[in-house]
């Protein structure tokens, strides 16, 4: 009996596929499909970016660039300490007092 039920039920839902028609896309459907496809196929600024910007030969270009800088920058302060100042005189002081307007006992 459970076997009779369940082939009926079988037959009854084969028979369901008969009525199933293809399913119809909307117009300009595969238009843009393919504009979308080739959006994600064309890689952004930012992503081209960031491939250049991720091989070892760019990274070892920006760090030599970055460590040139920085030594240039070193032996320039560096030549700047070798010249002595000029030691401060009250006649200094007084002078820039005078130009800023102060008075000499805010100093």
């Amino acid at each position: 009996m459970a076997d009779k039920n369940f082939i009926i039920q079988t037959e009854a839902t084969l028979q369901s596929f008969d009525g199933i028609t293809r399913a119809e896309v909307p117009p300009f459907f595969y238009t843009r499909l393919q504009a979308k496809i080739n959006n994600i196929a064309s890689p952004t600024w930012w992503q081209q970016l960031f491939t250049v910007a991720a091989k070892p030969a760019f990274s070892a270009m920006v760090l030599s660039m970055f460590l040139a800088l920085n030594i240039t920058a070193i032996t320039m302060v560096l030549k700047d300490k070798k010249q002595p100042l000029a030691p401060a005189t009250n006649q200094t002081i007084q002078g820039f007092a005078q130009e800023y307007n102060f008075s000499i006992s805010t100093i």
